[in-house]
């Protein structure tokens, strides 16, 4: 792991080089190198070795490429894409420390957020560091060799997101990852237009299952179709159910925001940093992690209780008379239910603004109609469509309101929301739903 000298990561490669350079990190982006970082040229639309000069600029202090150039020393390699791969590996392989993994079709970057703050708390108490966390969203190809380069001597646990669009991705990402403890949330119908079939979408995210330790713990949704074939999938490894009935861990709402865990026959209250029940399943799969990691359940209460999941997951937002509710980060049609159980129960008058859904394929038109039917059979009383959105307005009916435009919508949106005391904003990360959020903080004057 780095530091460590180019020479060292040279032999790693099986390639020599006489350098004695220093590496302290990698970048594949010339804007965001640090002083002493290693700068990965790699070969796509935006050919790396054409920015190596810059990198040099911002700090590089070598190139990892597939041919000289004068401006720094260079790893010389085939591939730099398969070669970063490779240091990943190496890094990976030589860490001690205890790894967790999290897949699925919705859920995964807040469990890894109810995670990390639960290990946080064990970290802390023990050695005073954080664990090696997945940040944003680096969970694919580049994001989990991004996010090992970051491991250092004084890390002790690492917590990986691991993202897929196909059959195949996360068994490359689980083969570097190894998890000692691996989750599995669910298998939805996201980015059904890249996998083809939501046996596929089980079949791809089953695979972290096959690169788990042969002694590890495989953590598994009970509520999920795809549990049974998990299970036996999982052979000889421990596994530890979540779920609302007969799973190691219970969850069971007592509010919008306080969930009753049942482990085994210890029963613990946590008042969540978020709103909705889909919070609550993913605070349970983050207990059933910690369970599996023997960590004392006065530190999960802590951890779950304390933290920090990013903005535009269920984030509310109180104005006077109004509060907003901002879900932007991204929607599958699992997800979309979900926030709209939620509102559907809520006093007072409720307002869903959408945007479209995106990776849905054949059957995008046929989901945004069920969306639209869903919302208007569980009560919201207004339903505001933007753009993609319009086969979700058709299915709630003649009384929704539906803009072709995002400014269209904006020079209505007083008048709108004026009346309204709950909304709530959601949309695919493709439609920028949080530029309506935007608006609306604008209109309370919040900029």
């Amino acid at each position: 792991m780095l530091p460590s000298s180019l020479a060292v990561l040279g032999q790693i490669l099986d390639r020599r080089i006489e350098s004695d350079e220093i590496i302290n990190g990698i970048s594949i982006d010339s804007r965001n190198i640090q002083k002493g970082d290693l700068f990965v040229a790699l070969r796509a639309k935006r050919d790396g070795h054409n920015f190596i000069d810059s990198a040099k600029t911002n700090g590089a202090v070598a190139a990892l490429t597939t041919r000289e150039h004068a401006a720094l020393p260079c790893l010389l390699v085939e591939d730099t894409g398969r070669a970063f791969t490779d240091l990943a590996r190496a890094f990976r392989n030589d860490f001690l420390g205890q790894v967790f993994s999290i897949t699925g079709s919705q859920g995964k970057t807040s469990t890894r957020g109810f995670l990390a703050s639960v290990v946080r708390e064990v970290d802390q108490s023990d050695y005073q560091v954080d664990p090696l966390v997945t940040e944003k969203n680096l969970n694919n190809q580049l994001g989990v060799p991004l996010t090992l380069s970051k491991l250092r001597s004084y890390h002790r646990s690492i917590i990986l997101e691991l993202g897929a669009s196909t059959v195949g991705d996360i068994d490359h990402l689980a083969s570097i990852a190894r998890p000692h403890i691996s989750c599995l949330l669910n298998a939805r119908t996201a980015h059904l237009e890249t996998f083809g079939s939501i046996n596929r979408v089980i079949q791809g995210k089953g695979e972290i299952i096959d690169h788990t330790d042969s002694n590890g713990f495989v953590i598994l949704n009970n509520d999920d179709p795809a549990f049974e074939q998990w299970y036996k999938r999982a052979r000889n490894r421990q596994v530890v159910s979540f779920g609302r009935h007969n799973a190691d861990v219970c969850w069971k709402p007592l509010t919008d925001r306080i969930v009753e865990l049942r482990i085994n026959d210890r029963v613990i209250e946590v008042t969540l940093p978020t709103l909705g029940k889909h919070f609550m399943e993913n605070a349970a799969a983050a207990c059933a992690m910690a369970i599996a990691a023997r960590i004392d359940l006065k530190k999960i209460i802590s951890g779950l209780s304390s933290a920090v999941i990013e903005p535009g997951r269920m984030t509310p937002l109180r104005f006077p008379g109004q509060m907003v509710v901002d879900d932007t980060y991204n929607a599958s049609p699992q997800a979309v239910r979900s926030a709209i159980d939620w509102l559907s129960i809520q006093e007072g008058k409720t307002s869903l603004i959408m945007g479209g859904l995106s990776d849905l394929g054949d059957v995008a038109t046929n989901e945004m109609l069920s969306l639209g039917q869903y919302a208007k059979a569980s009560g919201i009383k207004q339903l505001i469509g933007i753009e993609a959105a319009g086969p979700i307005c058709e299915g709630y009916g003649s009384t929704a309101y539906y803009f072709r435009t995002f400014s269209e919508l904006e020079v209505c949106l007083d008048e709108l929301l004026a009346p309204m005391h709950l909304i709530l904003v959601k949309g695919s990360r493709s439609s920028r739903m949080e530029r309506v959020v935007a608006a609306i903080k604008r209109r309370h004057g919040v900029h």
